[in-house]
């Protein structure tokens, strides 16, 4: 992992860390739904918290770049797509996780056609 994007993530995690301290320093502050549902219970000395703790982080792809799979899934997406973009075989970045997300039965063909060519290649071995 470079160095930039290793500390990439100790920034994200940092301000985050940042969000919750405000959070917790404001916490009566936060919208609740009503006169019995509150974060501080003053008469009870109680006051609610919110924690948040990281396991291991890292940046960037999440496979090995050197494995079988992945060498696998971009032949057969440059065979399909004619460009090794294994991440965007099915069509309109631009609608990924969108309010009203969708895709275009053309690019489920596409996807489809790259599956059958990763398990051809699979079988081929």
């Amino acid at each position: 992992m470079s160095s930039y994007a290793q500390q990439s993530v100790k920034e994200v995690m940092k301000k985050l860390q940042e969000y919750v301290d405000d959070i917790n320093t404001n916490i009566e502050n936060l919208a609740t739904r009503g006169p019995v549902s509150k974060y501080v219970l003053q008469y009870e000395d109680l006051r609610g918290r919110l924690t948040l703790s990281f396991d291991e982080a890292s940046a960037g792809v999440a496979c090995n770049l050197d494995s079988r799979g992945f060498h696998v899934l971009c032949n057969a997406t440059k065979e399909v797509v004619g460009h090794v973009k294994p991440y965007s075989i099915t069509g309109l970045m631009a609608t990924y996780h969108a309010k009203n997300e969708y895709c275009l039965l053309t690019d489920m063909y596409q996807g489809f056609d790259v599956i059958v060519r990763i398990i051809s290649q699979l079988e081929q071995d």
